[in-house]
C-alpha cells in the first residue's frame, strides 16, 4: 500500500515587528483558492498559536519510492512544486513594484530553498535544495513533512 505525506504551507508576516494579521489572512485565502482550482485541497491546521494561518495537504507517495532519494524526488515532482509554482505564480501577479515583495520558502529537513519564478522546474528546487544540503537525500523518507512558508509583506500605511 503506498504512503501517505503531507507538506505543509505556513502563512507568516514577513516582519513580525510589523505584523499584518489581515493581510497575511487575505493572501493565504487567495493563494488557497488558486490551490483549490487546480485540484489542490489544502486543510486547515489547529496550531494553537495566534497568528498565522496553517494548512496541509496529504498526497500519497508511490509504492516504488522505497529509497530515500526517490522519496526525495517524489516529495518535489508530485506535490512541493506544483504548490510552490501556484504561490510563486499568485504572488508575482499580485506584487507591484512599490509594494514590499512576499517571499516562498521551501524548507525539508532544515534545507530551505527560496523561490520567486512561478515557473521554477522540480529538478531546479530540487538542485537548491541539495545545495542547501546536500546530505538531505540520506535524511529523507516517507515521514518527512516538506513545509511551504509564505512570508506575506506588509502593506504600507498611508
Amino acid at each position: 500500500m503506498p504512503d501517505q505525506f503531507t507538506v505543509r504551507i505556513e502563512f507568516v508576516d514577513n516582519d513580525p515587528t510589523r505584523p499584518d494579521p489581515a493581510g497575511v489572512s487575505a493572501c493565504a485565502d487567495q493563494i488557497l483558492t488558486d490551490l483549490r482550482r487546480r485540484g489542490i485541497e489544502p486543510y486547515p491546521v489547529y496550531t494553537g498559536a495566534m497568528g498565522g494561518d496553517v494548512y496541509e495537504i496529504v498526497r500519497q507517495l508511490a509504492e516504488s519510492a522505497a529509497a530515500n532519494k526517490e522519496v526525495l524526488l517524489a516529495l518535489i515532482n508530485g506535490v512541493v512544486a506544483p504548490i510552490v509554482s501556484v504561490l510563486a505564480q499568485r504572488l508575482k501577479a499580485k506584487d507591484r513594484p512599490s509594494e514590499a515583495q512576499h517571499t516562498v520558502i521551501v524548507i525539508v529537513e532544515g534545507a530551505q530553498a527560496e523561490v520567486i519564478d512561478p515557473d521554477i522546474s522540480a529538478e531546479e528546487l530540487l538542485r537548491r535544495l541539495l545545495v542547501s544540503d546536500p546530505q538531505l537525500a540520506e535524511r529523507v523518507s516517507p515521514a518527512t513533512k516538506p513545509v511551504v512558508q509564505v512570508r506575506v509583506a506588509g502593506y504600507k500605511k498611508r
